[in-house]
């Protein structure tokens, strides 16, 4: 498990992640989420991790820290290798 799927904890007080279930375009986050949701959450049982899926939705992730200051990250036919990289971007941006 890389340091990042054991870190989210640190300012970061919720994750909300949206796609399209069959949009091509949102393939990556798909996988990424089938992949390692159980091990995130596993490593952060108190961080809520929202997953919205919705017919037409762009793949996004956003990051809410402490003093309510909110990140984004657009997703958008990014490998499940290139999601882990911006969200370990978006995590540490706070």
């Amino acid at each position: 498990m890389s340091a990042f799927k054991s870190q989210l904890g640190k300012g970061l007080k919720e994750l909300r992640i949206h796609f399209c279930q069959t949009s091509p375009a949102s393939n990556g986050l798909r996988e990424f989420i089938s992949k390692n949701y159980t091990a995130i959450k596993a490593a952060n049982p108190q961080l809520p991790i929202l997953i919205r899926e919705a017919s037409g939705a762009e793949a996004r992730v956003f990051a809410r820290f402490d003093k309510g200051v909110e990140r984004k990250a657009i997703l958008q036919n990014d490998s499940a290798h290139e999601i882990e990289k911006k969200l370990e971007q978006l995590i540490k941006s706070n």
